[in-house]
């Protein structure tokens, strides 16, 4: 998907993981104003706080159960959000958008 960002290439979808290949089409059809509000957001301290402290307790095995439950959920969470921004981002750029560097969006 960056490489579509690059280059101005169609994006596609196809290449994603299938869990993540609805998701990401169903981008293709919203209006610029909703990919550009996707392509600009950005997680919340909050969402970010949990997602660090669990990998720290995972690298010393002291996770139970329940957390490495949360922890594969908070990763599956994280790659969407990020597929979904780089999607947004290649498909405004696809229809013509002039995008700012990748860490202003």
């Amino acid at each position: 998907m960056l490489r579509a960002i690059q280059v101005g290439a169609p994006p596609s979808w196809e290449d994603a993981p299938a869990e993540f290949q609805a998701d990401l089409a169903a981008l293709d059809r919203l209006d610029d104003t909703a990919l550009w509000h996707i392509a600009r957001r950005r997680q919340t301290a909050a969402d970010m706080v949990r997602y660090q402290e669990l990998p720290e307790r995972n690298a010393n095995d002291t996770l139970s159960d329940t957390e490495r439950a949360e922890l594969t959920q908070l990763r599956t969470a994280a790659d969407r959000f990020m597929l979904r921004k780089v999607q947004a981002a290649a498909l405004l750029r696809w229809r013509g958008h002039h995008l700012p560097s990748a860490d202003k969006l």
